[in-house]
C-alpha cells in the first residue's frame, strides 16, 4: 500500500510537470481557482478524440494569466444607462451630469483567479463547433483557430457567454442568404452589409463617442448598442465575425504618424487562402492579398492577440534598465508591419556611445513631441529597421531609462522606392507663402463635393413656396465666400437649402443689408442682419451642437449636420422685409487656415532641434516669411488657438504635409 501511495504521489507530480510551462505558470498564479482550471485540463485529457481540445485548453490557460477584467460600480452603472437609452453624442455627458464622472482607477480581477471550468468548456466546445461546422473551417490551421476563433475575450471587458448569443443573432441570416457557401469572405460581406443597415428593433447605426476612453464595454453590451469609440466598434465587429466561424481580429497603431491622436484600431478578416484583408466599418473591403492595405497612415502596424507575445518589449526587457514607452508596454500586441508594407530596410549609423544590445527607437511626431512606435537593438555601430510604412515622417531617437528624449538623426521620410530624405537645411534661402498650419482634413475630400448644388433662397412666404434662388453653390473651398446680391426687392425670409446628399453642413451664414450704417470690419455701407432662426429641426444622431442654430452662432467650428441627407434647410425670419446686398458663408470648417489677428511662429529643423524663423500676427489669410533656410522640415505654430499642427516640407512653392 505504501508503494502504491508513493506511486500515486509520483504520478501526480509527473502529471503536473507534463503541463506546458505557460500552463504551469498560470496554475500557480490561479491560487484558489487552480482546481477550476485543472478540471478543464482533466476533462479533455480522458479521450484521444479530445486531444486537440486539450491543446486548445492549454492555449487559453497558458496565455490567461495576464488577462483581466476592469471592474467598477460606476462603470457598470454606465453600461446599464446606455442600454436604457438611445445613444447620442451627448450620452456620456448626460450620464456624468446625472451620476458623476467615471472613476479613473479600476479594480482588477484576473481571469485565472475567477474563471470557471464550465465557462471554459462551453467556450472551447462551441468554438470547435464553429471551426468544424463551417464550409471553410478546414482551411484554417489550428494556430489560426486558437488566436482568431477560440478566445473568449478581446480586451478588458467582462467575461460573458457571448458567442452563442451572437451566433443565434447572425447565423440565421447567413443560412438564408444566397452566398458562396465555401467562402468566409462572401459570408462576411453579407454580414458586414447587414451590420450597416437598420433592421427590425435593433439600432445598427454607429454613434461615435469621441470622449469615451474607459475600458471595453463588452460583447453583450455591444450586441444591440452601437455606441463607443473605434475600440468598441472593432470589438463589436470581431465578436460578430468570430461568432459565425470567420477568423479575424483587430489591428492597430500605437500612435498616429500624421495626427495628434494616439491609438487607432481597425479590423481584418482571413480568407481560405490564408490571406487577410483589412477593413474599416465605413470603407469597402479589398480582396485578400499578400500585403494588406492600411486604412490610415499608421507607420508601424500592430495586432491585438490573446497569446502572450514573448517578442513584446515588456516581456523581453521588463527586468532590465530599459525605457519601455507606455504605448509599447502591452504584452498582447505584436508588430505585423510585414503584412502591410515591403521590407524597406533603413540602416542608420549610431555614435560610439551606443553599444551592441542598446535599445533605440523610431519615433513619429504627434504635433508637439516625438513618440516611439518601434525599437531595435544596436548591432555593430548601426541599427536597422524594416517594414516601416513609406511616406511617413520618422526620427531615430534614444530615451534614457527615465524617459528623457534625445534625437539621434534628423527627421527622415522613407519614400516608396526605398530612398530616404533627411530634413536638414541646405545652403539656399527661400521666401515662403503659407496658408495653413495643418493638412486638409480627410473628411473634406469625402464631403466637399456634396455641398455643390446647394441653394440660397429668398421668399415672402414662410413656407418658401414663392422662393427665389439667388445663388447656387459651385465652390466648396474651405474659406468664407462672399456673394453679391443684385436684387432690389426686399424679402422677409432667407435660407440655405442643402444640396442632395449634403446634410446641409453649413457652418456660418451672414446676410447683409445696404440700408444701414457701416458695421465694424465691413468696408462697405452694410450691416449684418439679425432674425429668428428657422429651418429643419433636429440633427444627425441628435447632436445638440449640430442643429440649424449652429449656422448662426458666430462660431465657425460649429455647423449644421442635418438628420436628412437632402433638402434640409436653415434660415432667418426678419421682423420685416429687408433688402439684402451680400451673403457671406462657409461650410464645415477645421479652423486650420490662417486667421486674421492670430499670432504665428514658423519653426524649421536644424542641429537636432526646432529653430524659430520668426513670429508675426496675421493680417490676411496668408503668411509671408522671407529668406528662410530651404531643404528642411517646417512647423507653423498658432500661439493664439488650436491644437492641430503638422510638420511640412516646402516644395515648388507649396506646403507638403507629413
Amino acid at each position: 500500500m505504501k508503494y502504491i501511495f508513493n506511486l500515486l504521489i509520483v504520478s501526480v507530480i509527473v502529471g503536473c510537470s507534463t503541463y506546458p510551462p505557460d500552463v504551469r505558470s498560470t496554475l500557480l498564479f490561479a491560487g484558489d481557482n487552480r482546481a477550476e482550471l485543472e478540471k478543464v485540463l482533466k476533462h479533455y485529457s480522458q479521450h484521444e478524440a479530445d486531444s486537440l481540445k486539450y491543446k486548445a485548453a492549454c492555449f487559453l490557460i497558458g496565455n490567461m494569466r495576464y488577462h483581466y477584467t476592469q471592474n467598477d460600480e460606476q462603470l457598470d452603472r454606465f453600461r446599464r444607462y446606455i442600454l436604457d437609452t438611445v445613444p447620442t453624442q451627448q450620452t456620456y455627458t448626460n450620464f456624468q451630469q446625472k451620476y458623476g464622472k467615471l472613476n479613473s482607477r479600476y479594480d482588477i480581477t484576473f481571469d485565472a483567479q475567477v474563471i470557471t471550468a464550465d465557462y471554459l468548456i462551453r467556450n472551447i466546445d462551441f468554438s470547435f463547433r464553429l471551426w468544424e461546422g463551417t464550409p471553410w473551417g478546414n482551411h484554417y490551421s489550428f494556430d489560426v483557430f486558437c488566436e482568431e476563433l477560440l478566445p473568449y475575450r478581446i480586451g478588458n471587458e467582462p467575461i460573458e457567454d457571448w458567442k452563442e448569443v451572437y451566433y443565434n443573432r447572425y447565423q440565421a441570416m447567413l443560412d438564408t442568404a444566397t452566398i458562396d457557401r465555401s467562402s468566409p469572405l462572401a459570408a462576411w460581406r453579407m454580414l458586414f452589409d447587414y451590420l450597416h443597415s437598420i433592421s427590425g428593433e435593433y439600432l445598427l447605426e454607429w454613434v461615435f463617442a469621441y470622449d469615451w476612453t474607459t475600458p471595453n464595454l463588452g460583447a453583450l453590451t455591444l450586441l444591440d448598442l452601437r455606441y463607443g469609440n473605434c475600440q468598441e466598434l472593432t470589438d463589436m465587429l470581431t465578436y460578430a465575425m468570430r461568432s459565425v466561424g470567420i477568423a479575424g481580429g483587430i489591428d492597430m497603431m500605437v500612435q498616429h504618424p500624421d495626427n495628434y491622436d494616439r491609438q487607432h484600431w481597425w479590423n481584418y478578416m482571413r480568407d481560405t487562402s490564408g490571406l487577410c484583408t483589412a477593413f474599416d466599418f465605413y470603407y469597402d473591403m479589398d480582396e485578400p492579398a499578400e500585403k494588406m492595405t492600411c486604412i490610415h497612415k499608421c507607420g508601424v502596424a500592430y495586432r491585438k492577440c490573446f497569446a502572450i507575445q514573448k517578442e513584446s518589449m515588456l516581456w523581453k526587457y521588463h527586468s532590465k534598465n530599459v525605457y519601455i514607452p507606455s504605448q509599447l508596454s502591452e504584452l498582447h500586441i505584436k508588430n505585423i508591419s510585414e503584412q502591410y508594407f515591403n521590407e524597406n530596410p533603413v540602416i542608420l549609423p549610431v555614435g560610439n556611445e551606443y553599444r551592441n544590445g542598446d535599445i533605440l527607437y523610431v519615433s513619429v511626431f504627434n504635433n508637439s513631441e516625438w513618440i516611439p512606435v518601434t525599437y531595435e537593438e544596436v548591432k555593430g555601430g548601426k541599427v536597422e529597421f524594416n517594414y516601416l510604412e513609406p511616406n511617413v515622417l520618422y526620427q531615430l531617437t534614444h530615451f534614457s531609462a527615465e524617459g528623457i528624449y534625445k534625437p539621434l538623426s534628423d527627421p527622415f521620410i522613407l519614400y516608396e522606392d526605398g530612398s530616404v530624405f533627411f530634413a536638414r537645411p541646405d545652403q539656399q534661402k527661400q521666401d515662403m507663402r503659407l496658408n495653413r498650419k495643418f493638412r486638409m482634413p480627410w473628411w473634406w475630400y469625402e464631403k466637399a463635393e456634396n455641398v455643390i448644388g446647394g441653394k440660397f433662397q429668398f421668399a415672402h412666404k414662410p413656407d418658401f413656396s414663392d422662393a427665389v434662388t439667388v445663388h447656387t453653390v459651385t465652390d466648396a473651398a474651405m474659406r468664407y465666400i462672399d456673394i453679391d446680391v443684385n436684387i432690389t426687392q426686399s424679402y422677409q425670409y432667407v435660407r440655405y437649402l442643402s444640396a442632395p446628399g449634403g446634410y446641409n453642413m453649413m457652418a456660418e451664414m451672414q446676410f447683409y443689408s445696404p440700408d444701414t450704417p457701416t458695421a465694424p470690419g465691413i468696408s462697405r455701407k452694410e450691416v449684418q442682419l439679425q432674425g429668428k432662426v428657422i429651418g429643419t429641426d433636429g440633427s444627425f444622431q441628435d447632436m445638440p451642437d449640430k442643429t440649424k442654430y449652429s449656422a448662426f452662432d458666430g462660431d465657425a467650428l460649429t455647423y449644421y449636420f442635418a438628420q436628412e441627407a437632402s433638402d434640409a434647410w436653415a434660415g432667418l425670419e426678419f421682423d420685416k422685409p429687408q433688402r439684402i446686398s451680400r451673403i457671406r458663408y462657409w461650410f464645415r470648417y477645421d479652423d486650420n487656415t490662417i486667421r486674421e489677428g492670430d499670432h504665428y511662429e514658423l519653426l524649421y529643423w536644424d542641429e537636432n532641434d526646432w529653430i524659430s524663423a520668426g513670429r508675426q500676427t496675421a493680417t490676411d489669410t496668408l503668411l509671408y516669411f522671407n529668406q528662410i533656410p530651404s531643404g528642411t522640415l517646417y512647423w507653423l505654430r498658432n500661439h493664439t488657438r488650436g491644437r492641430e499642427e503638422r510638420p511640412f516640407t516646402y516644395e515648388d512653392g507649396k506646403q507638403v504635409w507629413w
